[in-house]
Order: C-alpha cells, then sequence, then structure tokens
C-alpha cells in the first residue's frame, strides 16, 4: 500500500540508535548463565475446564531464578499424540495467563505464564532494596541494573521456554514465542536469549525506546517519570540501568525469524519505538503495518500468525 510506503519513510527518519552499554552482552549472558545454574523444578495439575472435552490443560509451577514461583497454564488438543508444537505466550501489561483456545484450535499447544507482581497468581518474591515509589512497578530495584524488575521479568520469560522444552508432550525443535505489547517485548527477549525458540511473533512490543517513554511517563513507566521527578538527581543513573533492558538494545540478541506487528495509531508503543526495534532486529525479519490502528492485535495479524501456528 502507498500509504504504508509512506508511513515507512517517515519512521526510517524516525529511527532511534541503540545505548548499549558496553558490557550489554556479557552482562546478559551471566544472567543467562546464572538462570540456568538453578536446576529447573515443575509442578503440574490437571485443570478441570468447560472445554475438557477438546481441550486438555494443565496448572504448571515452575521455579526461577530466586525464590519466585511462576505459574502458568499448559494447554493443547484434547487426544493429541505425539510431540506437538508449542507457543509460548507472555500477556500484555497488568493482565494475566489464559488458555487461549483460539490458539488450541490451530492444531498446537499453548504455555501461557503469569508475569509476577502483574495480578494474577505469580507473586513476586524479589528483594528491592532501592525505587519502589508508591508500588510501582518500573521503580522496584531501578537503581541496580541486578535487582530491577524488568530483569527479573526478563529471566521469567526466558524460563518458560527452558521449560516448556522439558515438557513431554512438547516437541522441542518446534516452540515459538509470541505476545502484543509487554507480551511482545517478552517475546523478544526470550526468543532472543533463551537459543530455543525458532520465531518469534511480536505485535505492538513494549519496553522500546525506554529514556523516550520515560520521559513521557507513558502508562507504566508514569512510575519512573515519578520517581525521577522526585530524584532528579539520580537521572543519568536510572537511565543506564534502563539501557540494560530496552527492547531496542535487546532486539541485537534476536537471531530467529520474527514477525512484528506495527499498529500506526498506536499511543502507548510509540510506532517510531517499534519500528526502532524492528530495524534494530538482527536476524531475518517481516513487518506488518496497520493503518489507524490503535495499541491492540489487529485481527489480520491474528488470522495470518494463527496460519502460521496451524502449519508448524
Amino acid at each position: 500500500m502507498l500509504y504504508e510506503k509512506e508511513k515507512e519513510q517517515e519512521l526510517l527518519h524516525k529511527i532511534i540508535p541503540q545505548t548499549k552499554p558496553a558490557d550489554f552482552e556479557e552482562y546478559w549472558q551471566a544472567a543467562v548463565a546464572q538462570l540456568r545454574s538453578v536446576p529447573i523444578q515443575i509442578k503440574r495439575k490437571r485443570l478441570d475446564t468447560p472445554y475438557t472435552k477438546t481441550v486438555t490443560s494443565w496448572e504448571i509451577s515452575y521455579n526461577t531464578h530466586d525464590d519466585t514461583w511462576i505459574d502458568a497454564w499448559f494447554s493443547y488438543p484434547a487426544g493429541a499424540e505425539g510431540k506437538l508444537p508449542c507457543v509460548v505466550y507472555y500477556h500484555g501489561g497488568s493482565l494475566q495467563k489464559e488458555l487461549h483456545l483460539d490458539i488450541v484450535a490451530t492444531g498446537v499447544a499453548v504455555f501461557a505464564m503469569d508475569v509476577r507482581g502483574q495480578g494474577g497468581t505469580s507473586i513476586d518474591r524479589a528483594v528491592y532494596n532501592s525505587g519502589d515509589l508508591n508500588g510501582g512497578l518500573m521503580t522496584r530495584g531501578v537503581m541496580d541494573k541486578n535487582e530491577f524488575y524488568m530483569r527479573h521479568i526478563f529471566l521469567d520469560a526466558v524460563r518458560a521456554v527452558d521449560v516448556v522444552a522439558q515438557l513431554p508432550e512438547v516437541d522441542p525443535e518446534r516452540i515459538v514465542t509470541h505476545g502484543g505489547s509487554q507480551g511482545g517485548g517478552l517475546s523478544v527477549v526470550a526468543s532472543g536469549l533463551s537459543g530455543k525458540s525458532k520465531k518469534a511473533y511480536i505485535c505492538v512490543p513494549s519496553f522500546c525506546c525506554l529514556k523516550q517513554r520515560t520521559v513521557l511517563g507513558s502508562r507504566i513507566f508514569g512510575s519512573t517519570n515519578g520517581f525521577l521527578k522526585k530524584y532528579p538527581e539520580h537521572t543519568d543513573h536510572v537511565f543506564r540501568v534502563l539501557s540494560y533492558f530496552d527492547v531496542n538494545n535487546m532486539a541485537s540478541f534476536l537471531k530467529v525469524p520474527a514477525v512484528f506487528g506495527l499498529a500506526l495509531a498506536d499511543d502507548v508503543c510509540l510506532p517510531h519505538f517499534v519500528y526502532s526495534a524492528y530495524h534494530h532486529t538482527a536476524g531475518p525479519k517481516e513487518l506488518h503495518m496497520y493503518p489507524f490502528q490503535p495499541h491492540c492485535f489487529p485481527q489480520l495479524y491474528k488470522d495470518m500468525i494463527y496460519r502460521e501456528f496451524a502449519a508448524m
């Protein structure tokens, strides 16, 4: 479409450069190694749902790098035989896990985790020695890159892929990640760092261009903006901490094929933030733009990727 080409030309002139610290790769290699030094423990229990004739579902809890246990739902078509492809789904900010019956209907398994501390059943048990201004998630531990809340949820997301690769119902060679908004950002991280995902589906991803989002005070980063308003002397330090978790930087780790969805009327994850992360993505990638769409999962994007799930 001519309109989309015009918009992409505009976005090309708004790309935000990466701000990776010198030890960025080393930092994340060490973080994943620390995560994997903790042996995986998995607890599972059959879920009783109204859909048992067509969908088999399990409640799963797994340990992660600290004292936190992450809760998830794992679902697949009832009566399925052999090892199945699996979509690891990450939810949007302050939402929670779902069964994702629409994805299961494509014939694949779905693993959906609850992000810690966001209203689901994954309780954040991390210790924070800084930040936590009025309970704002993006201020917890914000003065220390080794304590910051985003480090925990990024590692939890990587652990989810590790857990899925061990489930007896799953073919470890057919695992993909998927999500929108916060979930889109986590899809980038999990596929980029796990080494076990074969493809990433990323719609209107959050966590891109964190300095700019903090300056704007956009949604969940309003708390970070409020922290710096109260403690302006920490501005430079906080921006450096955020740079370790910026998906605009994390995109360099993403080397498996990636399918981005960009909503051109998005006023939360601004189009040039998303386009910047897409631009910096290291592996094969494709971009689908949706004119006039706000911050959402466009139905055309869903239809397209669900066809891909059905063919996995």
